[in-house]
Formats: structure tokens, sequence, C-alpha cells
């Protein structure tokens, strides 16, 4: 089975990513601008220089790259979400990609989407304030080895919530609400893709708590496979505990040629 919590500590805890937030636009623009035969240095040294996303001081341009670097300057992860930009993959679809990779690099941000958020979902809760989060988001930096202050808890509350909302879970102002947030077909394959690479085994794949990344139990995916296989976009079979998946290319990269062709 998946070892959630051995994918998500590949990374340090940082309270700086929070800060930040999301960044959806500015990180799509960036990949449209992106050199793949490029590293990601030379890449965001040319992103400072050209200012792709208009940002509208230096300032906030170097707060943007160091973002980026910091959420994808180690492995090559970020290709696929450069090859679906370049694409112009639709921006709202894109983010739910996005959505993912970062659930994979931040830990802070998983364990909260994973934990608390998804609870709060499970239990129907329709108002969610910063102020509720915030002995959650103490015991997460925690146990990470970063003690906030009041001030601190506060801020990593907000900021937990906003980035939730730049990503199209949460909706609203000061009180935010859950949104009508749904998985759409390609990003949900994208996804079973990028989860099939590391667990084969179907049963132990839909049962993943990645899923909660996206408010999704185990019988919301198993529902929106069984929906993909009814139009033929997959193959599944189950039989009381046996499960047998079958996407239609054989790995992610070949599903993205198809996506971005």
């Amino acid at each position: 089975m998946i070892d959630a919590e051995a994918i998500t500590t590949t990374r340090q805890p940082s309270t700086r990513l929070l800060r930040k937030g999301a960044l959806v636009e500015e990180t799509y623009v960036a990949f449209k601008h992106w050199d793949l035969t490029e590293s990601v240095v030379a890449n965001l040294t040319r992103i400072r220089r050209t200012n792709p996303f208009g940002a509208p001081n230096e300032a906030w341009l170097w707060e943007v790259t160091k973002t980026l670097s910091s959420r994808f300057g180690v492995g090559d992860d970020h290709i696929p979400l450069v090859r679906l930009a370049q694409a112009d993959f639709p921006l709202e679809k894109w983010r739910s990609c996005l959505l993912w990779h970062i659930g994979q690099t931040d830990v802070l941000f998983y364990r909260f989407a994973t934990e608390w958020l998804f609870e709060e979902f499970s239990r129907g809760t329709y108002s969610l304030r910063s102020e509720a989060l915030a002995q959650f988001a103490s015991t997460i930096t925690t146990s990470r080895g970063t003690h906030l202050s009041e001030y601190g808890r506060k801020r990593a509350s907000r900021d937990l919530l906003l980035m939730a909302a730049d990503l199209g879970l949460l909706t609203g102002k000061v009180t935010k609400h859950f949104a009508a947030f749904h998985l759409v077909e390609e990003a949900l394959l994208y996804v079973l893709y990028a989860l099939k690479e590391r667990e084969p085994n179907a049963r132990n794949l839909i049962d993943a708590r990645h899923w909660r990344l996206f408010l999704m139990t185990p019988a919301d995916v198993e529902r929106e496979i069984l929906n993909l296989h009814q139009f033929r976009k997959l193959h599944y079979e189950t039989a009381g505990t046996l499960s047998q998946l079958t996407l239609p290319f054989r790995n992610q990269n070949e599903y993205l040629d198809h996506l971005t062709r």
C-alpha cells in the first residue's frame, strides 16, 4: 500500500510556502515560458529578467521565483505541469494537477488538506474560520520541528485556508466555505497515472489517502472510475476484495502525449 508519510516527507516543511500561497496563475505563466532543455536555475534567472507574469515590482518578482525554486527545484516533477501549460491546457483543469503536486511537495499543506480539511468536509461543516484551525496548525508545525508564536499560528491558519481557496477547494473571503469542487476527468486520470506508477494494486490505489487532497473518499474515487469504465475511458473490474484497473496508456508520459498533441 502507498505510504503517504514516506512520500510527503521527502521535502522539509516550509511555512514560507504557505505564506506565498499556491501562486496558481504565476506558476502557469512561468511554465508556459519554461525551457525544458535548461536547468531550473537557468529558467528562473530568465524569468526574473523577463517577468512574463507582470509582477508589479522586483520584490514580488523575486518572491515568486524563490517560491517556484523551493517548490519545484528538486527533481523533474514539474515537467508534466510544464508540458500541459505549454499545450494551453485549461487553467481550471491545470490547477487540479498543480494541487496534486503541491500535495506531494508541501508537507504542511498535505497534512492540513488530508486531515483537518477533509474531516471538516466529511462532517458537513459549513463555515471555516482560521481560529478553528489554529491548534491543528500548531500541532503539524511543532511535529516538524517548527515552533510558531501565537501570531505565527494565526497566520499559518489563515494561509492554509487561503491556499485551499486558491486551489479551488474553498470559497469566500474572511469566512470560508467548501466550494462545489469536482475533479475533472483529465485531472482524475492524471492522478491515477501518477499513483499507478507507485501502487499497481487497484484496491490500494483507490483507498490511497492522497485522494483526500481533492476531498474524495474511496467510494467517490471508485464511482468516478466506474463512470469512466462505462464510457470506455478505462477498464475496471471488481469482485469482492479483488480489483483490476487498466488505463488506456502505458504511463503518465503517454497520457500527456495524448493531452498535449
